[in-house]
């Protein structure tokens, strides 16, 4: 795929600066350079955040930004992570540009005014697609508080999502002492990057560490919105939480 098939000229700079981080990245990953392989992703998927992000105007740069995703769903294969992410991203253009308008008003219950700030034609995350994956995923505020949790995380935290909705992230479910990485984090993505940190939650009674990554929620015109955390599977359980 060169760089002039795109007719509009911004879709374009950013296709070059998503295929230049991604082909630095592939070396980076052949090298063995681990540091370097996770400053690099850091810095890529605020990239094709921003790429997807993107609505495209002629039918050639929407196939075009289509076959990217699937470019990188061929080339991370093996990162199941990955390929949830870009299989998600690759749903929504689906639905933005050949789905019927609106099909979150019509097919998912309202919210109110939360659920605004997740519908619409220019949305980065669609509330459909982040119930069904099996990671457990928020959208937070720049006020530290839950906007939307899928259904995995709103399970572990022991809540209906309704119930999440205008909570204080560090209200439920940390572990002593993970305040601080966890505003870290979300810090983080309210200044625009993407990484991943460990933060210590409570899981069916029992304090365990739980891997995240976090990246910022950016709006149409780019502008940061609020941040996506992402939470893996717990990881090391520490013991029973105190009564």
């Amino acid at each position: 795929m060169s760089f002039g098939e795109f007719r509009d000229s911004n879709l374009r700079a950013m296709f070059e600066a998503v295929s230049l981080k991604n082909v630095q990245l592939h070396q980076a990953i052949r090298s063995g350079n681990d540091q370097l392989v996770r400053v690099l992703d850091r810095e890529i998927d605020p990239l094709i955040s921003a790429l997807i992000s993107y609505r495209a105007s002629d039918l050639d740069d929407i196939y075009l930004q289509m076959r990217l995703l699937t470019k990188f769903l061929r080339e991370d294969a093996d990162d199941r992570s990955c390929v949830l992410r870009h299989a998600a991203m690759l749903s929504l253009l689906v639905e933005r540009y050949f789905g019927p308008k609106r099909i979150q008003e019509t097919q998912v219950p309202a919210r109110g005014e939360h659920h605004q700030h997740l519908g619409g034609d220019d949305e980065q995350l669609n509330e459909a697609i982040l119930n069904n994956l099996p990671e457990r995923v928020a959208v937070v505020t720049s006020d530290f508080r839950y906007l939307f949790a899928n259904t995995a995380m709103a399970g572990m935290l022991g809540k209906r999502q309704i119930e999440l909705i205008g909570r204080s992230v560090f209200d439920l479910g940390l572990g002593d002492g993970s305040d601080e990485s966890l505003r870290h984090a979300l810090d983080s993505a309210f200044a625009g990057r993407s990484g991943s940190f460990v933060t210590k939650m409570s899981v069916q009674m029992e304090i365990c560490t739980v891997p995240g990554r976090f990246s910022p929620l950016r709006a149409a015109d780019g502008s940061i919105s609020g941040a996506i955390l992402t939470l893996g599977e717990p990881e090391t359980v520490f013991g029973d939480v105190a009564a």
